[in-house]
């Protein structure tokens, strides 16, 4: 079978000399193999032989070889001023998901749908709402290499789209900032590059100021019992508390949805979101 694949290809690239021709298999039988993180294709006879990687560099071996990804792994940490205000404890309000005002397509840039079964879960592991994860470069965080929607849950963990498992980005392994965007929040990012890789999942804590969030203090609010959390009140997303924010979310009060103007995330925008939240926070801003 081997041989005569030879002869045809040989034959083909003979007469079809001048056109450019794709990667494509012709054979009796085969399949395609895949996971969250690789793609594994193969035909009867042809098999890959191995792949190997450092991380960085990928070496194939075989003669039916699609493209392979390896995806470095991170579990970030990070709490919401917003729904911790509204619970009053350590585990943050889930009244978006238990009201089904949660949307299942991401309100970021990539538009990633999750199941809609993802939030039917209950307790620590309820998904709170959509964040916005950057990885950044490790001689200059301004610089954006990587980001992905991910979902939060309600003890600050952030989880892949399957409400459950690890993040996973198609980058090299390295060293990056790592931050984290909601809608209504300051962003807050890691004090110092992490190095991340394909093998191991590192946990990445925003929610200490002393040791890993970049700006300390002035980048969270602290919420007691050893918690710093994202800061309130960021209705336009310009990384800064204003008096415009509070003119936006004013005219939008007595609204009960999904919206940026419901600081408290408890799926009504009210006088509280403004006085509790809001107010106290005017003046503040990302620190990165």
């Amino acid at each position: 079978m081997k041989k005569n694949i030879f002869i045809l290809a040989l034959l083909l690239s003979t007469s079809l000399s001048s056109q450019t021709i794709e990667r494509t298999v012709i054979g009796s039988s085969g399949t395609t193999l895949s996971n969250a993180s690789a793609s594994l294709d193969f035909t009867v006879g042809e098999l890959v032989v191995a792949t190997s990687s450092n991380g960085t560099t990928i070496l194939n071996q075989g003669f039916h070889q699609e493209e392979i990804i390896l995806k470095i792994k991170l579990s970030p940490v990070a709490f919401l001023q917003g729904p911790l205000t509204t619970s009053g404890t350590t585990v943050m309000d889930d009244s978006l998901r238990s009201n089904s005002l949660l949307p299942t397509t991401s309100p970021y840039a990539d538009a990633i749908i999750c199941d809609a079964a993802v939030f039917d879960v209950t307790g620590n592991n309820a998904i709170i709402d959509w964040v916005w994860i950057t990885l950044r470069d490790k001689n200059d965080r301004t610089i954006i290499l990587a980001s992905q929607s991910a979902l939060l849950q309600a003890d600050g963990d952030v989880v892949n789209v399957d409400g459950v498992s690890e993040l996973k980005l198609a980058s090299a392994a390295d060293s990056y900032y790592v931050a984290i965007n909601h809608r209504n929040h300051l962003g807050v990012m890691s004090a110092s590059a992490i190095s991340l890789n394909t093998t191991t999942t590192a946990t990445v804590n925003l929610s200490d100021a002393t040791t890993s969030v970049f700006g300390g203090t002035n980048s969270v609010i602290d919420m007691g019992n050893g918690i710093w959390a994202m800061i309130s009140g960021d209705f336009d997303e310009n990384g800064q508390i204003q008096n415009t924010d509070t003119n936006a979310v004013i005219q939008l009060l007595g609204v009960s949805t999904y919206n940026k103007a419901d600081l408290n995330m408890n799926g009504q925008v009210q006088n509280s979101d403004i006085n509790n939240l809001l107010q106290p926070n005017i003046g503040k801003g990302e620190q990165f």
